[in-house]
């Protein structure tokens, strides 16, 4: 397959942000380093320290020592990728197939957010503050209908628009002809008449939610089609929506009977001087008398609630008049029963876009509204970019097989015969695709599998198949087009790049050296073998059985009666039946797992049978050990980390010799002088 974009070797000969040695690089006062052929000046230190501690602010807020320390850090780095290019390690096959990888995922991430996610989060953070009261009308069109009957729905709908226009009432009309049936309750209810009444963003599906925002107030909107039919709107109010409160409820459910309802009346009313008077907490007497089993044992809690989501009037009023945190209403009735309200927080917009982006994203997700988006985006690829699919080469895979199972297990084990699976089939503009690109990501996806019980014809899964690669060979073609001109792409390619040869670097020169260097482990272990010591620590031994019967018979009691553990240990291990696994275990401290349960007791106690996953756990006390030096095959690991450590201040030792490193860390008194000054009118 060819592609467009630059081959996966020009990424790894890019610049890296460093220029390269100039002739007086020295008396240039914004340079900080020289390290090698690279000239690091603080620009690019101050990119790069803020990209580690996370932003330029918290960077200016850092010691001039903590920037010489990274200076010394950020040049050693620089000299190993300096290193790993001159070793070769970029033409390494493996890293070059992980670097297309990650380029293909990284710009498809870059083109999603960029044309799919952000465009999508600004409109619905633009509606996010606003509220509006709408009416709707609806004519349902069946899934199956035909063209007949959907050109008759709509006539029907322009019919009743005609009519509304002419001077009817929207709202009688949709109680009459809407065939939403709650078009057919009270006025008073959320849908009666078609008075929706007042929504927010995410709270109806697409398109509706978009009309509604975009239609003027006094305004119809244009008719429009949804997977349910067709729809149109009035739109009667639009307002700032008052910020989401936080609720709790006491709710009590009278007998319907003046004196019942009285008595509660009385209860509530005393429950709320109660709270009021800093005498009782709300959530424990709604423990202790709500009603509402729902909601209870959680303090009465209602969670978040909108004003424009569908709440009893009573409700809604009630909440939204509360003032302060904690305030506590009078009573109020709802066909529940009766009910007091104390307001526990009130939820503020988001500030900024970016602050509103992960309560935005969640929504988008939650309404399938991103994926809808991603399916409009290639819909449009599709139309502006050429794409050519050969139908005649790609149903020569029915060949293989007519039944469309058959057919997808011969691909699936690719026993595809004679078929030559390296002609092209495809092609979006320049980019050419194979059936073999095509079978690998059938595979990949399992795209040939039976989707419904009727899915018995293998053309139409093949054709479901090509649709969906085709699909996804656009994304990457369009992808790669625009990152190939985007310089923040650009920039984290450079950076993944520097990163894999220099990881490449060390796990050569460092990790597998030290691994295979036996003696150099042995002779450092032996040179501080005073450093690897196992502190006092508690021998704890397990039994495990999967059943809890087997540990109290074979383990606990014998215990009880005195056995000594010894003992029990030979009977156990000498016994195939007895299904009792043992271990030991060594603690200095505690760990926050199951064995800290043997810390409190004596040497020789043991605990009851306790569930422990899939079985059951019996632990003993068997006493504590003191200090004691580490044996070598104790201590392996702990040797390695450490002479690995060597192994790597030498190697930087090595390369600062080879390459040459000019260092001016006086200069780095200049790194962040604009958000330094921000920082001190701050604290001013």
């Amino acid at each position: 397959m060819r592609t467009i974009c630059l081959l996966v070797g020009s990424w790894l000969i890019l610049a890296t942000g460093c220029r390269t040695v100039s002739p007086h690089p020295v008396e240039d006062t914004s340079v900080v380093a020289i390290a090698g052929s690279e000239v690091i000046d603080l620009a690019t230190f101050e990119a790069q320290y803020a990209r580690s501690v996370g932003s330029r602010l918290e960077a200016a807020d850092d010691s001039l020592e903590a920037y010489r320390d990274f200076l010394e850090r950020y040049v050693n780095y620089r000299l190993r990728v300096q290193e790993a290019r001159t070793r070769g390690y970029e033409r390494d096959a493996a890293l070059i197939a992980e670097v297309e990888a990650y380029r293909i995922e990284l710009a498809r991430s870059y083109l999603i957010r960029r044309e799919v996610v952000e465009p999508l989060l600004r409109t619905l953070y633009q509606r996010m503050p606003d509220m509006v009261d709408i009416s709707h009308i609806f004519v349902r069109v069946p899934p199956n209908a035909t063209p007949a009957d959907t050109l008759a729905a709509y006539r029907r709908l322009q019919a009743l628009l005609d009519s509304i226009r002419q001077g009817a009432d929207f709202n009688e009309i949709a109680f009459r002809h809407s065939d939403d049936p709650s078009a057919r309750s009270s006025p008073t209810t959320r849908g009666g008449w078609g008075r929706i009444g007042w929504i927010k963003m995410g709270q109806t599906i697409e398109p509706m939610e978009t009309y509604a925002f975009n239609t003027p107030v006094g305004e119809l909107s244009p008719i429009f089609r949804t997977r349910f039919g067709y729809h149109v709107l009035k739109v009667h109010a639009r307002q700032p929506a008052p910020p989401d409160v936080r609720a709790a409820h006491i709710m009590i459910t009278p007998e319907p009977t003046p004196e019942d309802s009285a008595r509660a009346h009385r209860l509530l009313d005393s429950l709320r001087l109660l709270v009021l008077q800093d005498k009782a907490d709300f959530a424990e007497l709604a423990r202790r008398y709500s009603e509402d089993w729902r909601t209870k044992n959680r303090g009465g809690d209602l969670g978040y609630l909108s004003f424009a989501q569908p709440l009893p009037t009573a409700v809604r009023d009630t909440l939204f008049s509360l003032k302060k945190i904690g305030d506590v209403s009078h009573v109020t009735s709802t066909s529940f029963g009766l009910h007091i309200f104390q307001l526990t927080d009130r939820r503020p917009l988001p500030p900024t876009f970016e602050a509103a982006y992960d309560t935005l994203l969640t929504v988008a997700e939650r309404l399938g509204r991103l994926q809808a988006a991603r399916k409009q985006f290639v819909q449009r690829l599709r139309q502006r970019l050429s794409v050519h699919l050969d139908t005649a080469r790609l149903f020569q895979l029915l060949q293989v097989a007519a039944h469309p199972d058959t057919l997808a297990l011969r691909v699936r084990q690719r026993k595809l015969g004679a078929l030559n699976l390296y002609q092209t089939f495809a092609t979006i503009e320049d980019s050419t695709y194979t059936l073999a690109d095509f079978v690998a990501y059938v595979n990949q996806h399992n795209l040939l599998r039976r989707t419904a019980r009727r899915d018995t014809i293998a053309r139409e899964r093949l054709l479901r198949a090509v649709n969906r690669f085709l699909d996804d060979r656009l994304l990457n073609y369009e992808a790669l087009r625009r990152a190939a001109a985007d310089p923040e792409f650009q920039r984290t390619m450079r950076h993944f790049v520097d990163g894999l040869l220099a990881f490449k670097l060390l796990e050569e020169a460092v990790w597998k050296a030290s691994e295979r260097d036996t003696a150099g482990l042995r002779a450092y272990y032996e040179a501080h073998a005073s450093e690897f010591v196992f502190p006092e620590r508690t021998r704890v031994l397990s039994f495990r059985s999967p059943h809890d019967s087997t540990l109290v018979q074979r383990v606990y009691e014998p215990l009880q009666r005195g056995v000594p553990v010894a003992q029990l240990i030979a009977e156990l291990t000498s016994d195939t039946s007895a299904n009792v696994t043992i271990d030991t275990v060594h603690i200095a401290r505690p760990t926050g797992s199951i064995y800290d349960r043997v810390l409190h007791l004596e040497a020789g106690r043991y605990t009851e049978p306790f569930r422990s996953g899939n079985g059951y756990l019996l632990l003993y006390h068997d006493g504590r050990e003191p200090p004691r030096l580490k044996t070598f095959q104790e201590a392996r690991a702990d040797v390695l980390s450490a002479y690995q450590k060597v192994l790597e201040a030498r190697l930087d030792r090595a390369l600062r010799a080879r390459y040459g490193v000019r260092l001016f860390p006086e200069r780095l008194r200049q790194a962040f002088a604009a958000e330094r000054r921000i920082l001190t009118n701050t604290h001013q």
